[in-house]
């Protein structure tokens, strides 16, 4: 499939119930860009080894796909389409990804353990080698519409860079972003980041973006704050950025609990290599 003009969401999916439902939230968000949906499944040895012990051949993956698509499109009225590939899970992801011009890609976890394992072992490689930023999943879709996003702010210079995302999800569904800054309690940190704060809300203001800003209190973690915030404000989905080169198993200076927040509220997953626009009002 041919990258085009029209907006173009990936889900990857294995088949499982919180697969089915990350494949309704990207369907949402494919119909809320006026774009397409691509559902991606990586055969690789669980696959085959399923396949085996069900006497089913690999054709049974692409008709379980299109199953899928068929009643995604006929539930939400957009277009979609399937892919199957063999190999490597990582690079099927980042590859598909990449030569369809996906914007964004969708991907199900379960729960905490299913993030400890994703933090550890799965999103440090997806992340590393994804052009697109990943949406983690954890819920099913309920009334999330993505239309409203929580956008951290601390000292952390992706944290401000991705000011290029919110722009790309105002233009492309409307988004409107309540702005979370962290509060240090010392003067010199707070005045850089009250810097910051003025060159991101300058930029979103310039291309018409909706926001608002919020300054957390210098008591309690911030990832604390940050979730009830969340709640509070019942967002959609909370916009996190990390570089993909200095990450461990939790790449989160803001603690792996803002991952697998009790609440399942969706994760925006923004690596560094894809800030690099619009900081100094570009």
């Amino acid at each position: 499939m041919a990258p085009s003009n029209k907006p173009l969401i990936l889900v990857t999916t294995d088949f499982t119930e919180i697969s089915d439902y990350a494949i309704e939230h990207a369907a949402v968000m494919a119909k809320g860009v006026n774009g397409s949906l691509l559902i991606l499944h990586v055969i690789d040895k669980y696959t085959k080894r399923l396949l085996k012990k069900a006497g089913k051949p690999l054709s049974h993956v692409d008709e379980k796909l299109q199953l899928i698509a068929d009643g995604i499109q006929e539930s939400h009225g957009i277009e979609v389409n399937t892919i199957s590939r063999q190999g490597d899970l990582f690079h099927q992801i980042a590859d598909t990804a990449n030569q369809n011009g996906a914007l964004l890609h969708f991907l199900g976890t379960r729960g905490k353990r299913g993030v400890q394992w994703l933090i550890g072992s799965f999103a440090l490689k997806v992340v590393k080698r994804s052009p697109v930023p990943v949406v983690v999943i954890q819920k099913p879709l309920g009334n999330i519409n993505y239309r409203r996003f929580i956008y951290p702010l601390d000292i952390d210079t992706g944290s401000k860079q991705k000011v290029k995302w919110a722009k790309t999800m105002h233009d492309a569904i409307g988004a409107h972003f309540d702005i979370f800054v962290d509060n240090y309690g010392d003067d010199y940190t707070n005045r850089k980041l009250r810097a910051d704060l003025n060159q991101v809300t300058g930029i979103l203001a310039q291309h018409n973006v909706s926001f608002t800003a919020t300054f957390a209190n210098t008591k309690g973690s911030f990832a604390a704050q940050l979730l009830a915030f969340a709640q509070e404000k019942n967002a959609d989905a909370i916009m996190i950025s990390s570089d993909p080169d200095k990450m461990t198993w939790n790449p989160f200076n803001m603690e792996d609990k803002v991952l697998y927040n009790k609440e399942k509220i969706p994760v925006m997953f923004i690596n560094a290599k894809n800030l690099n626009l619009v900081i100094g009002g570009r």
